[in-house]
C-alpha cells in the first residue's frame, strides 16, 4: 500500500510539473487575450544621453534607448515598430529594457513607431505563483494544499469584503465580519475539528477583542489623531474607522500563529499525559508561550519597519529631516506595533487558559483525541 501511495504521489507531482511549464508557455503566448498591443523587442540600441544634477549634489547618468520590435497582437500584428525609452542609472522612474522583452504599447502602425506602457509581467507572476505552490505540496504534502485553499478563499474574502466597502456599506462591520471569517476558515482547514482548534478560534477572537478594545480606551482618552499625512486616509470621511479596520486585520495571522501553537501543543501534552494536573499543563504553556512571544513581536517589527524603508529613502534622499519624517509617519506604525504586540502577549495566557480547559474537560469526559 505504501509503495501505491508513493508511485500515486510521484505521478501527482510529475503531473503538476508539466501543467506549470505548460502554464507558463501558455503565459507566454497569451498576447492574443491582450486589448492592448503586445510588442515584443527585438533590437536594443542603448547609448548615454546627459548627465545631471541630483540631490544631494549628485550625479544621474540618463541612457536613452531606441527599441525596435513586432507587434504580437491587434489591428497591427506582426507589424514591425520603433519605440524610444529613457531611464536613468538609478533607475527610480523608470526601467531598462531588454532584447526578448515583452511590454504593452500604445502604437501607430502608419508611422511604425509607439509609446511603453510599461512591461508585461504575467509570465513573471505565473512562475512565481507556480513555484510557491510547487513547493508547497512538495514539502508539505497535505497541508501545502490545504494552505493553498486557504490562501484562495481568504482573497476571495478580501475582494467580497472591499467590493461591499466601496458600495459605501460600513467599513467596521464588514472587517468584523472579515476577521472572524478568516480566523475561522484558516484554523478549521489548517488544523481540521479538534478541540484544539477550537481553542485556536476562541482564543483568537478573545484576543483580537481585548485588544481593539484597549485601542478604543486609549484613543477615546488622548488627542485626536491627525491623518492628513497619511495620503490614503486624509482624503476619506471616516479616517478613523479606517485606520481602526486596519489595525484590527493588521496583527491577526501573527495572534493566530500563537494561539495554534500553543493549543496544539497543549493538546499533544494531554494526549501524552492525561493525569498532567491543570497547574502543570498551565506552566508548560507559560514556557512553550514564552519561546514564541519574542520571535513573533520581532515579525512585527521586521514587517512593520521594512514598510518604512522605501518612506524613510526617499523622504531623507529628498533633504527631508529625519525627526520630520519620525514625526509624520512613524506615530501610525508604532500605534499598530504596539497593539500587535499587545495582542501577542495577551494571546499567551489567555490561550493556555481556554486551551487547557478544553482539553481537560476531554479527557474527563473521555472525548476523542484532539
Amino acid at each position: 500500500m505504501h509503495i501505491l501511495s508513493a508511485i500515486k504521489k510521484r505521478k501527482i507531482f510529475c503531473l503538476l510539473i508539466v501543467f506549470y511549464f505548460a502554464a507558463i508557455i501558455f503565459m507566454a503566448n497569451d498576447a492574443w487575450l491582450y486589448k492592448t498591443p503586445v510588442v515584443k523587442i527585438t533590437e536594443v540600441k542603448t547609448e548615454k544621453e546627459r548627465t545631471a544634477e541630483a540631490v544631494r549634489g549628485k550625479k544621474e547618468i540618463y541612457y536613452k534607448q531606441v527599441l525596435h520590435g513586432v507587434v504580437l497582437n491587434g489591428k497591427w500584428k506582426n507589424r514591425s515598430i520603433t519605440l524610444k525609452n529613457e531611464y536613468s542609472y538609478s533607475g527610480v522612474l523608470n526601467q531598462k529594457y531588454r532584447k526578448g522583452d515583452r511590454v504593452l504599447a500604445s502604437v501607430n502602425g502608419q508611422s511604425q513607431t509607439g509609446n511603453i506602457e510599461g512591461l508585461k509581467r504575467d509570465v513573471h507572476l505565473a512562475t512565481l505563483i507556480g513555484a510557491l505552490i510547487i513547493l508547497l505540496i512538495f514539502v508539505t504534502g497535505k497541508k501545502g494544499i490545504l494552505t493553498i485553499c486557504t490562501l484562495v478563499v481568504n482573497l476571495g474574502i478580501f475582494s467580497v469584503g472591499f467590493s461591499h466597502f466601496l458600495k459605501g456599506e460600513d467599513i467596521l462591520k464588514i472587517c468584523n465580519i472579515m476577521s472572524v471569517s478568516f480566523a475561522v476558515i484558516t484554523l478549521l482547514l489548517l488544523s481540521g475539528f479538534h478541540k484544539k482548534t477550537l481553542a485556536a478560534i476562541i482564543s483568537t477572537l478573545c484576543v483580537l477583542a481585548a485588544i481593539m478594545g484597549i485601542f478604543d480606551v486609549v484613543t477615546a482618552h488622548t488627542e485626536e489623531m491627525d491623518y492628513s499625512t497619511m495620503e490614503y486616509l486624509g482624503s476619506l470621511d471616516n479616517p478613523d474607522d479606517l485606520f481602526r479596520a486596519e489595525v484590527m486585520l493588521a496583527g491577526l495571522g501573527a495572534i493566530m500563529d500563537v494561539t495554534v501553537t500553543v493549543s496544539a501543543a497543549l493538546g499533544e501534552i494531554v494526549h501524552k499525559n492525561p493525569q498532567v494536573t491543570f497547574l502543570q499543563l498551565f506552566r508548560s504553556g507559560r514556557e512553550i508561550g514564552y519561546d514564541i512571544m519574542g520571535t513573533m513581536m520581532n515579525v512585527l517589527l521586521f514587517v512593520f519597519g521594512c514598510g518604512l524603508i522605501p518612506t524613510f529613502l526617499i523622504r531623507m534622499n529628498n533633504e527631508v529631516r529625519l525627526l520630520t519624517i519620525v514625526r509624520l509617519n512613524i506615530p501610525y506604525e508604532i500605534c499598530r506595533f504596539l497593539i500587535e504586540s499587545i495582542g501577542i502577549v495577551l494571546a499567551i495566557p489567555i490561550t493556555i487558559l481556554i486551551a487547557s480547559l478544553l482539553t481537560k474537560f476531554r479527557f474527563r469526559t473521555g472525548g476523542e483525541k484532539c
